[in-house]
């Protein structure tokens, strides 16, 4: 799969075999020529990779729409949405934004987490930032907190608020005080290549990671140490992990497609992958209950799982136009929010597998 933060077009090799001195000349003046009429200078040279960068004719409006993440506040009153601008959050009793976006990245907003308490929004970023915002004032705390080399990919709560753990582009897992906005101790390695998803289990006491080498690594908090060898089972990319509450189980998508069931305690799958997404799975979430996981693909679509058979309940949900990237259950489990690159986020009816409102749209 191509690294969605920079896209690169795959090399492409010419060759011109110059015949006569003379025949080059006159190709050179051509090509002067017809830049001079047309104003076209701009040209790319064979076997230089073009990274995928803004240029002021290009129809970019959809891709700043594109929403990365969404997360709800632990009492369901608002949920909060990161995109390439900053970051909305919604009042989901009026279905309205909560005054203006939050903006203090530099780059796409790749993560956001409410604490425990609700009081702080964290959110992490292209720009190797972590910033922690004040919900009751709408403005961020202190200076963003700076530990990673190149993006950061996914932040997670402790369960009792006090930590933050994050992840990125630099195959590193940091712990962070969030009362001191400083690293704890030294960032933990083990991924050989940039970490895509980190989450804290229900007990505060562990922390999953995975990554683009392919595997999920369990830590000791206590210990800061990695818990046996990394977990493998997956052919490609690992994009996301997710706890079930009782910390029995853990969920890992991945890019070949599928979604491994892990048994914790025995750090071995449960029975075969679970299949049905036809694109790389985005993200993966239980509810809070520990019935079902959610899933979110990059075929547009939605897969909700029963936990116990391991078989999808109904058919996939498939309203968006776009890689569906992020989701979340309300605190309740009734609600389920998706967030794709269409641009929308929607709000789920989890018992009917229908959407209770009107996409939430913001600019």
């Amino acid at each position: 799969m191509i690294n969605r933060k920079t896209r690169n077009y795959d090399d492409c090799t010419r060759r011109l075999v110059p015949v006569l001195a003379g025949m080059v000349l006159m190709s050179v003046i051509l090509i002067i020529s017809r830049c001079a009429v047309s104003n076209e200078w701009e040209l790319t040279l064979p076997n230089t990779p073009r990274t995928w960068e803004k240029s002021d004719d290009e129809p970019w409006d959809h891709h700043k729409k594109g929403i990365n993440c969404v997360t709800f506040s632990p009492d369901a009153r608002m949920l909060a949405s990161g995109n390439d601008n900053g970051i909305v959050v919604w009042d989901l009793t009026s279905m309205k934004t909560l005054g203006g976006p939050l903006i203090g990245h530099s780059g796409s907003v790749w993560s956001v987490a409410f604490s425990p308490d609700g009081k702080i929004l964290a959110s992490g970023g292209a720009d190797g930032a972590i910033i922690l915002w004040d919900i009751a004032s709408m403005k961020h705390q202190g200076m963003p907190m700076i530990g990673h080399e190149g993006w950061v990919e996914c932040i997670s709560f402790n369960p009792d608020g006090k930590t933050l753990a994050s992840c990125g582009a630099d195959g590193l897992v940091i712990l962070w005080d969030v009362a001191g906005m400083k690293p704890i101790d030294v960032p933990l390695t083990g991924h050989t290549e940039p970490v895509e998803g980190v989450a804290f289990g229900p007990n505060g006491k562990i922390v999953a990671s995975c990554g683009v080498d392919g595997h999920v690594i369990l830590w000791d908090i206590e210990g800061m140490k990695q818990i046996g060898e990394p977990l493998t089972g997956h052919k490609m990319w690992v994009e996301s992990v997710a706890f079930s509450p009782d910390g029995k189980l853990l969920a890992s998508g991945s890019d070949d497609k599928t979604i491994i069931l892990w048994d914790v305690a025995d750090r071995k799958p449960i029975g075969k992958p679970l299949t049905g997404h036809k694109g790389a799975v985005e993200s993966v979430i239980f509810s809070p209950d520990g019935k079902l996981l959610a899933s979110c693909s990059m075929d547009k679509t939605i897969i909700l799982w029963d936990v116990v058979n391991k078989i999808p309940v109904g058919e996939p949900l498939a309203e968006h136009g776009g890689t569906v990237e992020s989701i979340a259950f309300s605190p309740d489990g009734k609600t389920l929010a998706s967030g794709s690159e269409d641009g929308s986020v929607i709000l789920w009816d989890v018992a009917s597998q229908r959407p209770i409102h009107e996409p939430l749209i913001s600019n």
